[in-house]
């Protein structure tokens, strides 16, 4: 009967396909189970296959490939891993610290066949760690991410040349979180890839540190520095530092004179994308001084832009980002690895309550003016609470064609004012598509709101300047009866027919929307009077 068995699964269609197609369907299962995150954290994900018959059990055994991802942190199956891989460089990832003598040490003795090696440490194991990485080459590492907690411990060792006992001649991607590093380890000089995240004021570099770092990597393609402070000094070098390949750039929690001294001295590709979260900005000037430095010029060459997002202004701090596409990701932050940004700014003003006014949040669009002078079609406006009428006349004349309008947490009363046709002349004709996301209908505006806007939309569309569609997301204190009456202007409203959820008042009490308001504000300054400016929000 097993003879038989045997014979019946070898006839049907999946047992008659040759091995290097079976090998190759292996391969991308062990793939999809290693990246979407389905496969245990200490059984190799290809393990599975070699339970299914003889056959296969066979060929996985057979093909060492299968066998040379590791993210396993038990020793016994770190050492079948090692023995199946054979010789086969090996990818090493660990999302989560695991234990420097159960696991680590096994896994960087094998350092010279590593390839990728991704890890976090515990921060009382660094220093061990480091000397283990530096007691082997490393002949065959392409990438280098290591990481451990924010510097709350005592100091560790730096990185330095004496890391993989300076031989390392593929590593093309390193990324440091939380470390100290040597500005002047040559190891580094040909990356593709830097990123420091987060070191000890001891390793602080000074301007022409980083610069002459800079200049040993002439192929450097991704750059990223945050919570780095740079400290500046009055050395000028003759000539910019030539950054020929770089495709994106950020920089992070960086004083916007440091940023600007920096950007004087490079010069890269002008469609570079650029990620930029600056503080101690003091006004106007500071800005368009920064994009002199970048060499940014509204009429100049680079990508075209094509939508504008402004999240979040406040007394400290807002946001404003460019996107070469007409469909941004909707994110409420500001987010480095957004792929479609071509341009993300971030500023924290140096902010004093006693007699600093509030700043105006019609920079944006000054903002707009310096960057580019292309069409844009789509504006996403974010938390722009109670802008005003002398906001919404400027940004219709900054944004003249724009054709498509998102707008979240944005009150009545704003909306308006951005419609409304005043003297004649009609805010953004062009404009078709609204699109209200956790928009209030009610508080903050005096009579019958909705009504107001219905109007306000009737009278652009006999001035030919109608809208075709209309969407409502989450809106607030929206009554049914509304919406109907925004049909009859519209061809086309989209309602999700949202209704806010019940807080029990009688136990917890009400908060009108105001307070929260408020509150929200009052949270958001309350973050930047602690001692370390450069502290992330989230790690608070």
């Amino acid at each position: 009967m097993r003879v038989l068995r045997s014979r019946r699964n070898r006839r049907i269609p999946i047992s008659r396909l040759p091995t290097e197609i079976l090998v190759m369907v292996f391969k991308h299962f062990e793939e999809e189970k290693r990246f979407d995150g389905s496969a245990s954290d200490n059984i190799p994900a290809c393990l599975a296959l070699t339970h299914v018959c003889k056959d296969w059990r066979t060929i996985a055994f057979q093909c060492p490939a299968l066998w040379t991802f590791i993210h396993s942190s038990s020793p016994r199956w770190l050492g079948i891993m090692f023995e199946r891989s054979q010789n086969l460089p090996l990818v090493v990832t660990y999302k989560s610290p695991v234990s420097l003598q159960d696991c680590l040490e096994l896994v960087l003795s094998h350092l010279p066949r590593i390839k990728v090696l991704r890890f976090r440490s515990l921060q009382p194991d660094c220093d061990r760690i480091i000397q283990l990485l530096s007691s082997q080459s490393a002949p065959l590492l392409e990438i280098f991410d290591f990481r451990k907690p924010l510097a709350m411990w005592p100091e560790t060792s730096p990185i330095s040349n004496t890391i993989f006992q300076g031989q390392a001649p593929r590593l093309r991607s390193v990324e440091l979180t939380s470390f100290d590093l040597s500005w002047s380890a040559h190891i580094f000089s040909g990356l593709q890839t830097l990123s420091v995240r987060g070191t000890n004021e001891k390793s602080f570099p000074t301007l022409p540190q980083l610069l002459s770092a800079l200049g040993r990597m002439p192929a450097l393609e991704h750059l990223t520095l945050e919570r780095l402070l740079i400290i500046p000094e009055e050395t000028k070098l003759l000539e910019k530092v030539p950054l020929a390949r770089l495709r994106t750039i950020t920089l992070g929690s960086s004083t916007i004179r440091t940023a600007i001294s920096l950007f004087a001295q490079l010069t890269f590709p002008v469609d570079a994308k650029i990620a930029l979260s600056l503080r101690d900005v003091q006004g106007l000037q500071d800005i368009s001084d920064l994009f002199s430095a970048m060499g940014m010029h509204p009429v100049g060459s680079g990508s075209i832009i094509r939508s504008m997002r402004a999240i979040r202004h406040t007394r400290r701090s807002f946001c404003v980002q460019f996107s070469t596409s007409t469909a941004m990701n909707p994110t409420d932050c500001w987010n480095p690895d957004d792929d479609d940004i071509r341009l993300s700014l971030q500023f924290m003003y140096h902010y004093n309550i006693n007699i600093s006014p509030d700043p105006d949040p019609s920079i944006i669009f000054d903002i707009r003016r310096m960057v580019t002078q292309d069409r844009i079609q789509t504006l996403y406006l974010s938390k722009f609470d109670f802008a005003g009428k002398d906001f919404w006349g400027a940004g219709s004349v900054c944004l003249p064609d724009l054709e498509v309008m998102h707008m979240k947490g944005i009150w009545v009363e704003d909306l308006i004012h951005a419609l409304e046709i005043t003297g004649g002349d009609i805010p953004h004709p062009s404009l078709r598509v609204l699109e209200l996301e956790d928009g209030c209908f009610l508080i903050g505006y005096e009579g019958d709101p909705e009504e107001t806007l219905r109007d306000v939309m009737k009278m652009r569309a006999e001035r030919g300047a109608g809208m075709h569609t209309l969407r409502l997301v989450e809106c607030k204190e929206l009554p049914a009866d509304r919406v109907q009456g925004f049909r009859e202007v519209i061809a086309t409203v989209d309602w999700d027919e949202f209704v806010e959820p019940d807080d029990d008042e009688d136990e917890v009490g009400s908060i009108d929307s105001e307070e929260v308001r408020l509150y929200n504000e009052a949270q958001e300054n309350r973050v930047w009077w602690f001692d370390d400016p450069d502290m992330d929000r989230s790690e608070i």
